[in-house]
């Protein structure tokens, strides 16, 4: 399976659904862009793997889900095991895993260097 596929289309997905939910005031902020090392990038994209993991699970959940009330529990949950998930990863915290995925919003040589890690 090429990884590039399956994950791209993740990153940009998980940008657009767990940025604005996670990310709190974070979004409205707006930090600057900041040069990130390959260390600090390697537990991004752990993160992101567990975090799209989680998200391919939570959406066959999502799609049972028979009721409005329903899917918002499920979106919950879902949201806050992400975020376990992104704290629980070593080397980042919830703000920076969104300041980063913010920045690879605009950035196309930073998401071009997580793409290289997903796949390597």
């Amino acid at each position: 399976m090429n990884l590039r596929k399956h994950i791209a289309p993740a990153l940009a997905a998980t940008m657009l659904a767990i940025g604005a939910p996670l990310a709190g005031t974070a979004i409205a902020e707006q930090p600057a862009a900041v040069t990130l090392d390959d260390e600090q990038l390697q537990s991004f994209v752990a993160a992101l793997q567990a975090v799209d993991t989680l998200e391919r699970e939570y959406s066959e959940t999502l799609a049972q889900a028979e009721s409005d009330s329903a899917r918002e529990a499920v979106i919950e949950e879902a949201n806050e095991a992400m975020a376990n998930a992104i704290e629980d990863t070593p080397g980042i915290t919830l703000d920076q895993y969104v300041a980063i995925l913010q920045q690879a919003q605009t950035d196309a040589e930073l998401t071009e260097r997580i793409m290289s890690m997903l796949e390597g």
